[in-house]
């Protein structure tokens, strides 16, 4: 997250968005509803550089319904890089990323979903793809302290179409403390390594993310990483 190191929105540039809802369609009134499409469950495990966080590797699924319609889904694997969702469809390509594509299968290098509707990948090692990096965000001289959160691009983060910053309000970007370390994972040759913080709008916790003071960091190169960000 662009937004890893995160962010791993983080993320081409790591344009985030929201996760596509999965639904079902439902009877309407004196209609009948179509079939369902099938639940298929997409599973894998991605082998990662020892560390403890996962910031900036988001694993991204396009799934096609009965119709052919395609919609992407957004998948965070666990610390131990495992990841499993159920969706309802087949999967057409899988991309990782971690602030640009690292890893991609899709077409006939799909596995085939077994008799279980289960479409595993197995075991994708990324050991020597991605290096961790690590950054700390630190308050400057007369600046408050508190929670921040923090996203990560490759390349400069998206604007809207009034110049505005993308909000760091979902989940995908973790409130952190001011002062403590963050772990990302990146490519060892990544440029234009840009970092996106955002304050939340007044003190304390559990307050409105999605329209505090916003600053920007960068560009760097995951080869020459800054230690330390320092916010207004």
């Amino acid at each position: 997250m662009p937004r890893r190191f995160a962010v791993f929105s983080i993320l081409a540039p790591m344009a985030f968005a929201g996760c596509a809802a999965e639904r079902t369609e439902e009877v309407g009134a004196g209609g009948a509803s179509s079939a369902p499409t099938p639940a298929t469950s997409l599973v894998g495990q991605l082998l990662l550089p020892a560390g403890g966080d996962r910031r900036g590797l988001e694993v991204h699924a396009w799934i096609a319904d009965q119709d052919g319609e395609e919609r992407q889904l957004w998948i965070f694997p666990d610390a131990d890089g495992r990841f499993a969702r159920d969706v309802s469809g087949q999967p057409t390509r899988v991309v990782v990323h971690a602030g640009s594509e690292v890893y991609r299968v899709e077409g006939d290098d799909l596995p085939r979903a077994n008799g279980r509707g289960r479409v595993d990948l197995g075991v994708v090692d990324l050991r020597e793809r991605l290096v961790v990096r690590r950054v700390r965000v630190l308050a400057a001289a007369g600046a408050p302290g508190g929670l921040v959160r923090l996203g990560l691009w490759v390349g400069p983060p998206h604007r809207g179409p009034q110049g505005e910053l993308p909000s760091l309000g979902s989940k995908q970007f973790p409130a952190v403390e001011l002062g403590s370390e963050v772990e990302w994972l990146l490519p060892p040759d990544a440029r234009a390594v840009h970092f996106l913080v955002e304050r939340p709008e007044g003190p304390g916790r559990g307050v409105d993310w999605r329209s505090g003071a916003q600053q920007v960091f960068g560009p760097y190169e995951s080869a020459s990483f800054p230690l330390d960000l320092e916010l207004d």
